[in-house]
């Protein structure tokens, strides 16, 4: 992952370097100038969008069943390339992407050492395995391996095993060290060093009345992260509810994405309205370098108003933070123009980290305005660090939108300053404290408006939930299999439920729990007992002593709906694949009334025996050493509180858990009726004894896993039964 996060670093600056050298070459030609600017990054997004579209949607995160191919990695990698190359104008980030590319590199090396040493599958392992490789992705963007193993925790998990925790710290050490050794091979810096330098003064960086205005700068961060958090809600519920728009997002991609860029880049072009808004020349990277640097702007723009050629829209490479700086408006009025139409034109997806930097740079401008000696302690002015509160402010934004406080650790990794760790944690706390109790986290929120897993916080100061038990909301009317079923139940029970696990009893009266066993493997066990090779198979052998040689039994597939015509002959469906068909010669020559009642009597007496068959398959007992079995579901007592229930779900990550009382099954509990009981306790409308309809019914909401599909037999209403002759 370091190594490619490095080199998509140098080829996203040659990129931008390339645009920016035509777009100079042009300097005396505006409308050429205008054309390559928007050519250069409407070209680049429609690559981006054509790649999510064509090569791998999961990229976009539009389906999870191959959320962790190396298909999906691949077209993320040259998604992300074509979009961070057009940075100037689509504000995205990268913290994301690499986290997500850190998870499929996991996945896919878990895979291939289950193959190597030959052992199963470990959902606790492969759950590991993701949180050490967000921490590598986070690791990557920012060099900071302990800020992003906390950051990763935070993020996405629950509770974390603390022996889990050298893991992540390892990979992360290995993936920053790497990536800055890749710096210091490439002749980009001298020594292994962090990413932004800073030279901030150490010895009297903030007095303490600075602290109030930290603190005044985490509530600014918070009230606009609630902000940010709720317009981000509100439009993507609206794109989602609204079905021409999202109809027209799904079947347009690339049209969508050219018409904002081109919008945007006419926005940011450097000789329009780019000039008067900053930093349409500058990438990711040198906006948190002007941000941090310790120039104090308002003072130093003073010095080169007479010099209009060092200011935009003419390049400054020398001085990027010039770029912040115009001949008929101040550095503060620049990077307010700058924010408003950042944050107002991205409502959907946002860079965090820099917007946060840029609030709190602007903060600091204005402070360093109002207060232009500083404060005085002790009779010795302080001057007032304006990139102090750019650190705060990436930290404290960032940390509010995602509710976490590792951010905060993040920026000390970034710059190496550790001075200002106590301002910097009183921001980052209030903006959390504020962001938490008026919204749900980004993460969050899109875990629930795309109806993902998702268990909302049971708050401890509720003394109700202490009252509640597991029996006050299980669902007690349950579809459970009998020990010594036969393949009529498991049929009947597929047919009529539609469960991922089924408990097995030991009998009708005590109901004893034995295990549980899994629809896919029932489905599966299923299709083998009535499978089409078993079905050919008897009737060949019953055709030995009463068929002709003319006659032949032929196994068809269909090809979408239909069925190969020019033949009259019986076909009898037995799955979505398989055709079985009786057809003798005579049936492709015209024949006689006589023939024809003759073939029909045939094949309805075949047919039968087919039916037959049928019923004496599905009247066997299911042999349980065939059963793949799980001997101890997770259960729980009646009795257990609803706080207690909350906890096992979130220690063990459990979809459902059966209620017992005495080893006698009395009830289920799974996501839904958790999620409901929850939400009842926090808003005061909790009703004991209530009881959902179906058990578990239509968890696609609360599941990540892909239902299982029954082949089209076992979905059919009417049954197959057997002859008056035959018992059932």
């Amino acid at each position: 992952m370091a190594t490619i996060s490095f080199g998509l670093d140098v080829t996203i600056a040659k990129l931008q370097r390339l645009n920016l050298w035509v777009y100079d070459a042009l300097d005396q030609y505006r409308y050429l100038q205008y054309f390559s600017w928007i050519s250069y990054h409407v070209i680049l997004m429609c690559v981006s969008a054509g790649v999510a579209k064509y090569i791998s949607p999961q990229a976009a995160g539009v389906v999870l069943e191959e959320f962790f191919t190396f298909r999906t990695f691949i077209a993320k990698l040259i998604g992300v390339t074509c979009t961070l190359a057009a940075g100037n104008t689509i504000f995205l980030g990268k913290v994301g992407p690499f986290v997500h590319m850190g998870t499929i590199l996991a996945t896919l090396l878990g895979k291939i050492m289950v193959r190597i040493v030959g052992a199963k599958e470990n959902s606790s392992r492969k759950y590991e395995l993701l949180i050490a490789g967000a921490a590598v992705g986070v690791a990557c963007c920012f060099v900071a391996p302990v800020g992003g193993v906390l950051f990763s925790v935070e993020a996405t998990a629950t509770h974390f095993a603390v022996r889990n925790y050298w893991r992540g710290f390892f990979a992360a050490t290995c993936a920053a060290l790497m990536f800055r050794l890749l710096a210091v091979i490439n002749s980009e810096r001298e020594t292994v060093a962090i990413l932004f330098r800073t030279n901030w003064k150490v010895e009297f960086p903030f007095d303490l009345p600075e602290y109030l205005s930290y603190a005044i700068l985490g509530v600014v961060c918070g009230c606009l992260c609630c902000v940010y958090l709720f317009i981000h809600r509100v439009t993507l519920l609206f794109i989602n509810n609204n079905e021409r728009v999202g109809k027209f997002l799904r079947n347009n991609r690339i049209v969508y994405a050219a018409f904002v860029t081109l919008v945007l880049a006419s926005i940011t072009f450097p000789h329009g309205l780019g000039q008067y808004m900053g930093g349409t020349r500058l990438t990711m990277k040198e906006h948190l370098e002007t941000f941090f640097n310790n120039i104090t702007w308002g003072v130093e723009e003073l010095s080169i108003y007479m010099n209009a050629s060092r200011q935009p829209p003419n390049p400054t490479y020398d001085n990027p933070w010039l770029q912040w700086t115009h001949p008929q408006l101040s550095s503060v009025e620049k990077l307010a123009i700058f924010m408003v139409l950042k944050v107002t034109t991205l409502i959907t997806n946002l860079l965090m980290f820099v917007t946060g930097a840029g609030l709190g740079r602007l903060y600091g401008e204005i402070m360093a305005k109002i207060f232009p000696d500083g404060f005085i302690s002790e009779g010795i002015p302080i001057k007032i660090t304006p990139a102090g509160y750019a650190l705060a402010g990436a930290a404290a934004y960032s940390g509010a939108v995602t509710h976490t406080i590792s951010t905060a650790l993040l920026v000390f990794e970034l710059t190496g300053q550790m001075s200002h760790i106590l301002p910097v944690l009183i921001a980052v706390l209030i903006a959390n404290a504020i962001s938490q109790s008026c919204q749900n986290s980004f993460f969050d929120l899109i875990i629930i408006i795309k109806k993902l897993p998702y268990l909302p916080k049971l708050t401890m100061g509720k003394n109700c939930a202490h009252d509640v038990c597991a029996e006050d909301f299980m669902v007690t009317d349950l579809k459970y299999l009998v020990k010594g079923f036969k393949y009529k139940d498991i049929r009947n029970m597929l047919k009529s439920t539609d469960l991922k696990q089924y408990p097995i009893v030991d009998s009708e009266e005590s109901k004893i729990l034995l295990g549980s066993v899994s629809k896919k493997t029932l489905s599966k066990l299923l299709a083998d007992q009535l499978s089409t090779e078993r079905r050919v198979q008897y009737m060949m052998n019953q055709s030995g002593t009463n068929l002709d040689n003319n006659l032949t039994i032929t196994v068809r597939q269909p090809s979408g709906n239909r069925w190969a015509e020019g033949t009259e002959a019986t076909e009898t469906t037995y799955n979505n694949q398989d055709t079985v068909t009786f057809e003798s010669e005579e049936t492709s020559k015209p024949r006689s009334d006589s023939r024809r009642r003759r073939s029909s009597k045939f094949r309805s007496h075949y047919l039968k025996m087919v039916e037959e068959w049928e019923c004496r398959q599905l009247n066997e007992v299911v042999p349980m050493e065939d059963l793949t079995i799980d001997p101890a579901p997770y259960r729980l007592l009646e009795k257990q509180t609803l706080y207690q229930v909350y906890d096992l779900f979130n220690l063990l990550g459990l979809r459902r858990a059966y209620v017992t009382h005495t080893g006698r099954l009395v009830g289920v509990v799974s996501l839904n009726e958790l999620h409901d009981a929850v939400n009842g306790t926090v808003k005061g409308t909790f009703t004991s004894r209530v009881t959902p309809k179906t058990e578990e019914k239509d968890q696609e909401d609360y599941t990540l896993q892909p239902l299982v599909h029954l082949p089209s037999e076992y979905q059919e209403e009417e049954t197959i039964t057997a002859p008056k002759t035959s018992t059932t």
